[in-house]
C-alpha cells in the first residue's frame, strides 16, 4: 500500500519538475471534468430535490415537516454531488481517453527515459474505443453498487468504498491499455499488486470527498497510476535481469507484460 501512496508523491514531484508540459496536457481533462460534473450535478440535484417534498409530504404531516424537508433537500444535493463525481470520472475516462493516453505516455517518458519501449500511445481512435469499454464496465459496476444504499446507515459508506476501488481500476486501465493487455491480464496485474492498488484507492477515496479538488485530481491520479505500473515493470525487469545473471534478484511484483 505504501508504494501506491508514494506514487502520488512521485506524480506531484514530476509535475513540479516539468510544470509547463504536464499542466498543458491536463488543461483539456480539467475542462472536460468541470463541464461533466456541473452538468450532471445540476441535473441530478434538480431531479432528486424535486422528489423530496412530494415523498416526505406523503409520509409525514407534522409541524416539523418543513425542517425534515429542508434536511431532505440537503441530503439530495449531497447524494447528487457524489453520483455526479462518479459519472464525471467515468465520462472523463471515456471521452477524455485520448488526452489521458497522451498524458500517461508523456509522464512515463519523463520518469523512465531509459525504457523507450514503454512510452507508446494508443492513438485517438483506439483510446476512445478502450475508454468506451472501460466506461461501460464501470457504469455496470456502479449501478450494481447502488444496492448498497438499501443497507441502513452503512449503505453510503459501502458505496463510497466500492466506488473508490472501481474508479482506481479505471485509472489503472489507462497505462495498462497502452501495453495492449487483455482484460484477463489486467485482472492478474491488479490481483498480484493488491497493496499498491489499494494505496491509490485510498487516495481516490480521500480526494473524492473534497469538492472540485476531486475534479482537478483526476489527471494527477492518472500520472500516479502510470508511475505505479511503470515502476512495477521496472522492478520485474530488474528481477529478471538478476536471475539471468545468476543472482537472487530483488523481490518485486509481476509485470503486466508477463501476464
Amino acid at each position: 500500500m505504501i508504494r501506491g501512496l508514494r506514487s502520488l508523491l512521485s506524480a506531484l514531484g514530476l509535475i513540479r519538475a516539468r510544470p509547463r508540459l504536464l499542466l498543458f496536457l491536463m488543461f483539456a481533462p480539467w475542462g472536460l471534468n468541470t463541464i461533466l460534473f456541473l452538468g450532471s450535478w445540476s441535473a441530478l440535484a434538480l431531479y432528486l430535490t424535486g422528489r423530496v417534498a412530494p415523498t416526505l409530504d406523503a409520509l409525514v404531516d407534522a409541524w416539523w415537516s418543513p425542517l425534515l424537508t429542508g434536511f431532505g433537500y440537503f441530503i439530495a444535493v449531497v447524494v447528487a454531488g457524489a453520483l455526479a463525481y462518479v459519472i464525471t470520472v467515468i465520462g472523463a475516462l471515456c471521452i477524455g481517453a485520448p488526452f489521458l493516453d497522451k498524458l500517461s505516455a508523456e509522464a512515463e517518458r519523463l520518469a523512465f527515459p531509459d525504457t523507450p519501449g514503454l512510452h507508446g500511445r494508443m492513438g485517438i481512435l483506439p483510446a476512445l474505443k478502450e475508454g468506451a469499454k472501460t466506461a461501460v464496465v464501470l457504469l455496470v459496476l456502479e449501478a450494481a453498487f447502488l444496492l448498497f444504499y438499501l443497507v441502513p446507515v452503512a449503505g453510503p459508506v459501502l458505496f463510497g468504498l466500492a466506488s473508490a476501488y472501481v474508479l482506481t481500476l479505471g485509472l489503472l486501465d489507462i497505462p495498462l491499455a497502452r501495453r495492449e493487455l487483455t482484460l484477463k491480464a489486467k485482472t492478474r496485474f491488479v490481483a498480484r499488486n493488491t497493496g499498491p492498488v489499494l494505496g491509490i484507492g485510498v487516495i481516490v477515496l480521500a480526494v473524492s470527498a473534497v469538492p472540485f479538488l476531486n475534479l482537478l485530481a483526476v489527471p494527477v491520479l492518472v500520472v500516479a497510476a502510470t508511475l505505479l505500473v511503470a515502476e512495477t515493470e521496472a522492478r520485474r525487469a530488474a528481477k529478471a535481469a538478476a536471475r539471468a545473471g545468476g543472482g537472487s534478484g530483488e523481490d518485486g511484483e509481476e509485470s503486466p507484460a508477463t501476464t
